[in-house]
């Protein structure tokens, strides 16, 4: 008997249920088709056609997607938020089951013109979701939507990589003016709780403005609800692929003036630098906008940094210029080697390798060549004249003497003497001659050399000094840069806040 009560029970609560949710379904049905049965879409809602309709718009940022710099174009993903009062789809929840919100598909209603002014893509209105509006029994609308909108956007990149961009969201009525269609804001910053973080560009400020503009085509004022989006670019990722490598290739340029000048690689290094500097700049100038307004910060470093490369390549022409001067044989000024070998060098830390002061005889010897020619000089032979008609030499005639005293000697002995003694002085002094040929073709050598060595040394003294110049330069140019960044990008967020 329990168990046909108990099964009774169950079928009677479930019959009731299931009338209950029928009956629900009907109030519902019948709800909308009160609703709907004298509705026009086409209509303003208003009581009064002179009074204006208040429209409180608001909006939320979910994403910044992207900011294309060469297009000046801000692509962000927002959610829409309309609300409105609609007389004409008030009811009591009393005759309909208490049903005090209903929800109706937003083609069905009357929806505001609300678009964005500054908008840089007509794909907006394909990219827009929406389904359906949520009214209440007092006819109060919320319309929630989501759009992906391309707006325009002033890109000042004067700073970059290190730059702030403000943008803004320009909404307003297209057809409705001030007094037909006010709009009201929701509060004076922007929703960001549900922003998603980039990886780019860092949210600062989402600020608000309710303005009324008058246009040139009407007389009448138009409201509109204008959203400032404050961003800050997150510079690592230009530093690291950008500046980085144009620091490491203008110091490896500098490098150059390291190496040694006989090798003929030195104008090859600094050429293949700067071209090296030439294709970064150009990726750099890719993604810019052309813009004459607004020089890019790290475009004025690339500059900079191509003249000290260029700079440095044309300093080491002149110092292979300095270092082959040697080879004309002629010497250094002497203000030349009082300020490279005596002030620079100490300067500098530099140990140079001098030549040896040359001996006075062979600098005698060498410029006797320069005046007068080997042939033409006289020797020591000369000194001691030959005696005229194939004569002897006093000393060969000595040592004649010195033989007829001991066996005598004939006239034919004495003729053969006279012949051997000519050929004999003769060979010696082209002997003589010879060796001295080779002395002074010795000591103007080693006089060459140590002019060579002079130059080669003027030339390293120069080298060392103008790289320390351009290293420094390089150091100060870059500071100065960043520093400049930083400074620039306070005062604009001075700027922005106020």
């Amino acid at each position: 008997m329990d168990y046909i009560i108990g099964v009774s029970t169950a079928l009677f609560v479930a019959w009731y249920l299931t009338v209950s949710t029928v009956i629900a379904d009907e109030h519902e049905y019948r709800l909308m088709q009160d609703l709907m049965k004298n509705y026009d879409k086409r209509c303003r809602p208003s009581m009064n056609a002179t009074e204006a309709l208040n429209v409180t718009f608001g909006l939320a940022l979910a994403q910044i997607i992207d900011v294309d710099e060469k297009n000046q174009i801000l692509t962000t993903n927002c959610w829409l938020n309309q609300m409105w009062l609609d007389p004409k789809l008030k009811w009591d929840p009393a005759k309909y089951g208490g049903i005090k919100v209903i929800r109706i598909p937003y083609k069905d209603v009357w929806l505001p013109d609300i678009l964005l002014y500054n908008n840089a893509d007509v794909s907006a209105f394909m990219s827009a979701v929406s389904t359906n509006v949520i009214v209440n029994n007092e006819g109060n609308i919320t319309w929630l939507s989501t759009v992906i909108y391309k707006s325009a956007c002033t890109i000042n990149v004067a700073n970059f990589p290190f730059d702030e961009q403000n943008c803004t969201l320009l909404f307003a009525s297209w057809t409705y003016d001030g007094f037909q269609v006010n709009l009201i804001k929701v509060s004076d910053t922007g929703d960001t709780s549900n922003y998603m973080e980039s990886t780019e560009w860092e949210l600062v400020n989402l600020l608000v403005s309710r303005n009324v503009v008058y246009y040139s085509c009407c007389a009448e004022p138009y409201p509109d609800i204008t959203y400032y989006v404050h961003i800050r670019r997150r510079p690592m990722f230009y530093v690291f692929n950008m500046m980085l490598p144009c620091v490491l290739i203008t110091l490896v340029a500098l490098l150059g003036f390291y190496v040694p000048s006989d090798s003929g690689e030195k104008v090859t290094m600094g050429i293949t630098t700067l071209l090296s500097m030439t294709v970064f700049l150009m990726l750099v100038t890719e993604s810019m906008p052309p813009s004459s307004d607004n020089l890019p910060l790290i475009g004025l470093y690339y500059g900079i940094t191509i003249a000290i490369v260029s700079g440095a390549t044309a300093m080491t022409v002149l110092t292979l210029n300095i270092h082959h001067k040697g080879m004309r044989g002629k010497e250094p000024p002497l203000w030349v080697k009082k300020l490279c070998f005596h002030f620079l060098a100490r300067m500098l830390f530099l140990k140079l390798e001098l030549p040896e002061p040359i001996e006075s005889n062979l600098v005698d010897y060498s410029r006797a060549e320069m005046i007068h020619p080997v042939a033409e000089r006289p020797t020591r032979l000369d000194s001691e004249k030959l005696p005229e008609n194939g004569g002897l030499s006093p000393r060969f005639k000595q040592r004649l003497r010195n033989l007829g005293s001991i066996g005598g000697v004939n006239s034919s002995t004495s003729s053969s003497a006279d012949n051997f003694e000519k050929q004999f002085t003769r060979v010696l002094q082209k002997v003589y001659q010879t060796i001295e040929k080779n002395e002074m073709r010795l000591a103007e050598q080693d006089r060459r050399d140590a002019i060579k060595l002079e130059w080669q040394q003027a030339a390293l003294v120069v080298d060392r000094l103008l790289l320390y110049i351009f290293v420094i330069a390089t150091l100060v140019v870059t500071l100065v840069i960043v520093f400049h960044a930083q400074a620039r990008s306070a005062d604009a967020a001075i700027q922005g806040t106020t």
